[in-house]
């Protein structure tokens, strides 16, 4: 088991390049990682996000405060993200806390979404239940209409939130699954320690 104060970013530095890995690969959306939550009486929930940066920060992504992800979130704020890619026979389990991110942090990334993006979590009441049948397309296209040329202001409900890693595992995959899993967790004491695992 190793020590070392660079453990930390060397995690996230493999983690990024496994990603752009991918993405050179042709592999679609390879910044999607599976991210489940739990409510308070820990019953799990798991769905896919995009995950927007990964950095000393954390890793971020974005959700509807109201949705449940975003409700379970508040009540439990602990989540667990798993990166697969295939092609690469690669795997990449990240745990920690997740925190609800400022607003400027959260408007600096809206702004960089696409327009339908934008018109989806304005039309959409996400994840409650529709009245009659859901009309979310013909809602974001008369928001479309009305807002013109003019650009659309963040929900106070869509939030940016990151994941804080307390725990980052490379988990190779493949038929033989005879490679070794490389785990970097941080202890109670907030260094960061790496231990070779058995398959």
């Amino acid at each position: 088991m190793k020590v070392h104060t660079e453990l930390y970013p060397q995690a996230l530095e493999r983690l990024q390049r496994l990603i752009d890995e991918a993405a050179a690969r042709g592999v679609e959306e390879p910044h999607t990682a599976a991210l489940a939550t739990a409510d308070r009486q820990a019953r799990p929930s798991v769905r896919t996000v995009y995950i927007v940066a990964v950095d000393e920060a954390g890793l971020l992504f974005f959700a509807n405060r109201e949705s449940g992800k975003g409700q379970q979130l508040r009540d439990n704020p602990q989540a667990a993200l798993c990166f697969y890619w295939p092609v690469l026979q690669e795997q990449v389990q990240v745990e920690g806390s997740a925190v609800a991110q400022d607003d400027d942090l959260s408007d600096q990334y809206w702004r960089k979404c696409s327009r339908m993006i934008q018109l989806g979590a304005w039309a959409s009441d996400q994840g409650q239940p529709a009245k009659g049948k859901p009309r979310v397309h013909q809602q974001a296209r008369q928001l479309e209409q009305a807002a013109g040329f003019e650009a659309i202001p963040r929900p106070a409900s869509w939030c940016a939130f990151r994941v804080l890693p307390e725990r980052i595992e490379f988990w190779p995959t493949g038929w033989q699954r005879l490679r070794e899993r490389l785990r970097y967790q941080k202890e109670a004491n907030g260094q960061w320690v790496r231990a070779v695992l058995n398959p």
